[in-house]
């Protein structure tokens, strides 16, 4: 979603909440954030958390001034992403969160990512594959909430450290209930290394249970933060629901949820937006990468406790530079271009943000700084994507080595969740390395005759296209052509001799992948694991490039001898059906 199109049904910048408060109301402000992924710094023009923290203290004034509060909520996927936030393990992130405030923040399936500690630098992950979401939760001075979560033995919710289905507290003097879930397939979109003997329930049920629990204690507003959300395509009506898709989870939870029990939802998870009320429930969601904010206004009766009316806002840009004509961001001041202004004042970063920020990301710059005493003799691309990818046959080469008696391997290539940048020549340093692939996957081996690894391939080919790209090769060369209308493979070994069909290899890939042979019910891939050293991609491939002294990009891309081929027929779409060139 163009988030230039906000300006336009946002209102004045800084416009305030339309209705007249009523003497002794008390009028909450629920602001939620969500999709952070790690994005710390402004981006185009747009988002970092220092200035989202000067959109904060102008609404906090507003609320001090007539007597009311802020409650701020985050809906998960907030840790990892940004290259700041993974090489910190998302501490980064939660030291700027606790000088923002934050109430609470719900537990989003990426939040589930990092596994075990790392130790530094890259080092061997041990330990709790909870380990590093747990520091986090003890490292934050606002509770991760998780009603949906739960151990999949007892189904009932994680206990662990500051992690808890919902909380309560105080805010200008009205005890507010929050309670967090995550999507219900949650699980089934993390790294399942982290999180076997987990189990999400429905989430209708977690945020039915939590909420009669905290009305019994005495909440007179209850909010549900989730990380489930939906789409809408303009916001300037909050009734109309004719932009939006009709059929989004959280639409259906909404309906479903008992009347009356919960007053404001504010979700995530989609990376769209959201400003509107289903079946009498304001649900609000800001896009993704902290580069909006979603806000409803709630009105508190003084004698009752009820909410009375709520305003609904329309998800709002964080920047410090406005188009003058359309209030939409802009980069950076120029003639054009305005201060940005919220709640009546001028828009300028909180200094405590940067302040909170500034040990760990000292801590990251040295790790990033580090020299592997290796030096690239030219650049080393990820490929166009449907070309070789000589970046990816390098991290392929990297995971065959890792296996002693291994025959090849199959890594990442470029495009999303794959390989992130390019190799500049010159000395490599820990950062360089680390930008090209922060996840924390790990190395799976399988043993496949050529049958199976030739199916892996298709399945590979028919996913979605921006995930079929081409996967680093070693040890194997591979031609994708077509028979008839659909993508096929042709599998040679490095030498050039043809792999037969019931010929075995034994193959070093990510987890990710190898989870793609479970599915495909390959043999021997039934009960995955991941390598008994439960070693990462990045740490083999760390390893890998540490043992020489100089690298030679043109190794990883021969001319003649290209380990992943693609017809233009098969880049097409296999429209016109030719076989295998």
């Amino acid at each position: 979603m163009a988030l230039a199109l906000l300006a336009a049904v946002a209102g004045p910048p800084g416009a305030a909440a339309p209705f007249a408060q009523t003497p002794g109301e008390v009028i909450l402000s629920i602001v939620g954030t969500t999709d952070l992924h790690g994005y710390v710094f402004p981006r185009d023009g747009r988002g970092g958390l220092a200035v989202f923290g000067g959109y904060l203290a102008n609404l906090r004034a507003a609320r001090a001034a007539d007597g009311g509060g802020v409650v701020l909520l985050d809906a998960g996927d907030t840790y990892l992403g940004g290259i700041e936030a993974n090489m910190s393990e998302g501490a980064v992130v939660v030291d700027a969160f606790n000088a923002l405030g934050y109430t609470a923040a719900a537990l989003g399936n990426h939040d589930l990512e990092y596994g075990p500690v790392d130790q530094w630098p890259f080092g061997t992950a041990s330990g709790d594959v909870r380990g590093a979401l747990k520091a986090l939760a003890r490292r934050a001075r606002y509770p991760m909430l998780a009603a949906n979560l739960t151990e999949s033995g007892t189904l009932t919710p994680v206990a662990w450290p500051n992690v808890v289905p919902s909380t309560l507290v105080t805010v200008a003097g009205v005890p507010v209930g929050i309670v967090g879930v995550m999507t219900y397939d949650a699980l089934s979109l993390t790294l399942a290394a982290n999180v076997g003997g987990l189990a999400t329930t429905p989430l209708v049920g977690a945020i039915a249970r939590e909420a009669t629990a905290l009305r019994g204690r005495g909440a007179r507003v209850v909010v549900a933060v989730a990380h489930a959300g939906g789409s809408c395509a303009t916001f300037n009506a909050p009734d109309d629901l004719t932009s939006c898709d009709d059929t989004a989870e959280i639409f259906d939870v909404a309906r479903r949820l008992p009347a009356g029990l919960v007053d404001v939802i504010v979700g995530g998870h989609t990376h769209d937006g959201l400003a509107h009320r289903v079946a009498g429930i304001p649900i609000v969601q800001a896009f993704s990468w902290g580069r909006a904010f979603s806000r409803v206004d709630v009105r508190v009766a003084p004698a009752t406790g009820t909410v009375r009316a709520a305003t609904i806002f329309a998800p709002q840009e964080i920047c410090l530079w406005q188009d003058a004509a359309s209030g939409a961001c802009a980069p950076a001041a120029s003639a054009a271009t305005v201060a940005a202004r919220y709640e009546g004042r001028a828009v300028t970063p909180l200094t405590a943000v940067t302040e909170a920020m500034a040990p760990m990301l000292a801590r990251v710059e040295t790790w990033r700084r580090a020299p592997l005493g290796v030096t690239l003799d030219a650049p080393l691309g990820r490929g166009p994507g449907d070309a070789e990818s000589p970046l990816g046959n390098l991290f392929a080469d990297a995971l065959a080595a890792a296996v002693p008696g291994a025959d090849g391997a199959l890594s990442y290539g470029a495009g999303p969740g794959g390989l992130r940048a390019d190799l500049a020549a010159g000395p490599l340093t820990l950062g360089a390395l680390y930008d090209l692939f922060p996840f924390d996957n790990r190395l799976v081996t399988l043993r496949l005759r050529g049958t199976e690894l030739r199916a892996l391939l298709r399945d590979h080919l028919q996913r979605p296209r921006w995930r079929a790209r081409a996967l680093g090769v070693s040890g194997l060369r591979l031609a994708i052509g077509c028979r008839g209308s659909r993508d096929d493979v042709e599998v040679w070994h490095a030498s050039g001799e043809p792999l037969g069909d019931d010929e075995r290899l034994t193959l070093v890939m990510p987890d990710f992948l190898a989870a793609r042979a479970r599915t495909l019910k390959v043999s021997g891939a039934d009960s995955l694991a991941s390598d008994p050293r439960d070693l990462q991609v990045r740490e083999a491939a760390l390893a890998w490039v540490r043992g020489r002294r100089d690298l030679a990009a043109a190794a990883f891309a021969a001319p003649g001898a290209a380990r992943w081929s693609r017809s233009e027929a098969s880049v097409a779409g296999c429209q016109t059906g030719p076989g295998l060139r």
